[in-house]
């Protein structure tokens, strides 16, 4: 198991990016909770396996179709 943090911005907030990052995890078996930030940004910390990790971070660098990712710190 690993586990991780890591914090991504832009376009995130109001567009459902929370609820579908965790149907995402759900879907590859990851545990963890993402939050909305104050200065606009989404938290999400996760554990799990390596291969689904990864695959979670290649979602968070995308994200739903309303989303405008910016920066995905610590990806």
């Amino acid at each position: 198991m690993k586990h991780f943090a890591i914090r991504i911005y832009g376009q995130v907030q109001g567009i459902n990016f929370r609820w579908n990052a965790r149907k995402q995890a759900e879907k590859l078996k990851i545990t963890g909770y993402v939050k909305n930030l104050p200065d606009g940004s989404v938290l999400l910390e996760a554990e799990g396996e390596p291969a689904g990790l990864a695959e979670l971070v290649k979602w968070c660098k995308k994200g739903p179709w309303l989303a405008k990712v910016g920066v995905c710190g610590g990806c």
